[in-house]
């Protein structure tokens, strides 16, 4: 029972995060055009259509991204979203932070990319 109300905890976490994005304004040093609010826009639809019930899924060793991986492995995340290959997974370790996952037929590996829900899905 302790599982399920962390993962509905996870899940509202993540719709609030969704529902109280606010479009940052660009960089100062920025080179080129900022991107258009309704960029924005469409990455929060994407992430909306592609959240899932949550469930766990223990990441082993990938050797896709060498010494770019910044935890241990192998470690167990809770996938929150689903975009084809790429999954959105909360990472309940002590910085309780986000993480892009790639899946592959060789199993799972997790990325460098590491931040909030909504920024580290934009970044897929």
């Amino acid at each position: 029972m302790e599982e399920q109300a962390a993962m509905a905890d996870i899940s509202r976490r993540v719709l609030a995060a969704i529902e109280t994005f606010v479009v940052p304004d660009p960089h100062p040093e920025q080179l080129g055009e900022p991107l258009p609010p309704e960029w924005f826009s469409q990455q929060l639809d994407e992430m909306r259509v592609a959240l899932i019930e949550p469930y766990f899924v223990v990441i082993e060793a990938d050797e896709r991204f060498p010494g770019s991986v910044p935890k241990p492995l192998p470690r167990q995340v809770v996938i929150v979203a689903e975009d084809d290959d790429i999954l959105l997974a909360y990472d309940p370790d002590p910085d309780g932070d986000f993480a892009l996952v790639f899946k592959s037929a060789s199993g799972f590996g997790v990325s460098h990319i590491r931040d909030e829900a909504v920024e580290c899905f934009m970044s897929r």
